[in-house]
């Protein structure tokens, strides 16, 4: 019951999304007269245009009308204002609106239209399109209401109207093509829809064939398609229907885009496995120094640092960089890891002490996750007496495969006085067998002294 109640209440809220029949409002100009145009807006059916073009003195103007629809005519008075300049001091008081014409504009279709103007003794008539400036997102997937109408059925039982709720993922091809896979809640009665969009203003058409289960298929047009923001309405005409389906078919589908939860990661898993088995790894590098560098990190074993049991891991690196002056050598080190797996310390053969400064550690990742680590501390020694820089670390989680993401993990080199020295960005894949692997990396040494890639 508690699954039907949710339905209906989606399908009462849905509902509400039905397709806007006459949908002027976008802008609209005349491609042979570029330069000029215009900003329709429309509220129910009142309609306030705005009509940006130029004087006689070729210096830009606009002029303004609004009115409620006659139809699919709007007819009006033309005003032109003149008023202060913006600012603090800007008075509305001293806005002045003076009638120097009249105008009609007639929307032929949804995407034609027709201006015919007079004022300030000139006149005539000017054809009109919707202005398309930007491709919609077709990439998603969307929940809608699929309202239509049956007619002229081969089986006459099958004539008259359906309203249900439907799934639509959308794909974008190449070019102007792209595909509606359309099917019902459950997954049942499945067709892909495969188009040719012609954008028109903020909206758009397209042509296409859709295949079905059961094997029939059908010629498809989408009229006044319309993909903004998480919502998706068009209507539609279906013909030439391949089998005993043969029908005649007309309706409109409205829905909102559907949030599905992103898979979580067992980060603290990932790395738990990682340390105890260890790693080992040679990458190529590029970019202003070529070679190999190799990282080798041995299972972690149990000891104690300071009367604390820890995690110790030994860790060595190599570089084989010929003439490189970027500073990259090999080097030795021990970290230390507490009983959770979480950095603690570092001793190092080239840079003696490190502490590590917690932020956060996540311990399950998602798409999109992102934040700040923490931050090691650099010492010469264990007592700390002199502090010679910090690494600020930081990660954000990226998209990668239906079974792995990207953890991209983002180091900050500083010196002891703050100055940045390098950033470098390294790579794992973080998959959902709890795997973490080292991929790529890259590092940027500050005044653009040095660029290095591994892979």
């Amino acid at each position: 019951m508690r699954f039907i109640q949710s339905l209906v209440i989606c399908l009462l809220l849905l509902s509400g999304l039905s397709h806007a029949a006459n949908n002027y409002q976008d802008w609209w100009w005349n491609p042979a007269q570029s330069g000029m145009g215009l900003n329709v807006g429309q509220q129910n059916d009142t309609i306030f245009v705005a009509w940006f073009n130029y004087g006689d003195d070729t210096k830009a103007s606009f002029l303004t009308m609004g009115d409620v629809l006659n139809g699919n005519t709007l007819t009006g008075t033309l005003y032109r204002g003149t008023g202060p300049v913006p600012g603090p001091n800007y008075n509305p008081a001293q806005v002045k609106q003076t009638a120097v014409g009249t105008a009609t504009l007639n929307f032929n279709t949804n995407n034609d239209a027709t201006l015919t103007y007079s004022y300030d003794n000139k006149g005539g008539t000017m054809a009109l399109q919707r202005f398309s400036f930007a491709e919609p997102n077709f990439n998603q997937t969307w929940t809608v209401i699929d309202a239509y109408t049956n007619t002229d059925c081969v089986n006459s039982s099958m004539n008259g109207s359906v309203t249900k709720a439907q799934s639509i993922r959308s794909q974008k091809g190449t070019g102007s093509n792209f595909t509606f896979t359309i099917n019902d809640l459950d997954g049942a009665n499945m067709c892909i829809a495969a188009m040719s969009f012609q954008p028109a203003g903020s909206r758009g058409i397209a042509t296409g064939t859709a295949a079905c289960e059961g094997g029939f298929g059908a010629k498809i047009t989408f009229d006044d398609l319309s993909i903004q923001a998480n919502y998706l309405n068009f209507s539609y005409t279906v013909t030439g229907m391949n089998s005993d389906r043969s029908c005649i078919q007309k309706g409109t589908m409205s829905g909102v885009v559907k949030k599905e939860n992103p898979p979580t990661y067992d980060l603290k898993a990932a790395v738990q496995n990682r340390l105890l088995k260890g790693a080992s790894k040679t990458f190529n590098v590029t970019g202003d120094c070529k070679g190999t560098f190799s990282m080798t990190d041995s299972p972690a074993t149990q000891t104690s640092l300071k009367g604390k049991p820890v995690y110790a891991v030994s860790s060595i690196q190599v570089a084989n960089l010929p003439n490189c002056t970027l500073g990259v050598s090999n080097q030795s080190f021990i970290t230390y890891y507490d009983m959770n797996f979480l950095e603690v310390a570092q001793f190092n053969s080239t840079a003696g002490y490190s502490e590590f400064v917690s932020a956060i550690h996540p311990t399950t990742v998602k798409v999109g996750d992102a934040g700040t680590l923490g931050t090691w501390y650099h010492w010469y020694d264990e007592n700390k007496s002199i502090n010679w820089g910090s690494n600020v670390r930081s990660y954000i989680v990226e998209p990668g495969t239906s079974s792995y993401v990207i953890l991209n993990v983002i180091d900050r080199n500083y010196s002891n006085e703050s100055q940045l020295i390098s950033t470098s960005q390294l790579r794992y894949q973080l998959s959902d067998a709890g795997n973490l692997e080292m991929i790529s990396a890259t590092s940027d040494f500050s005044n653009k002294t040095g660029h290095l890639v591994l892979q």
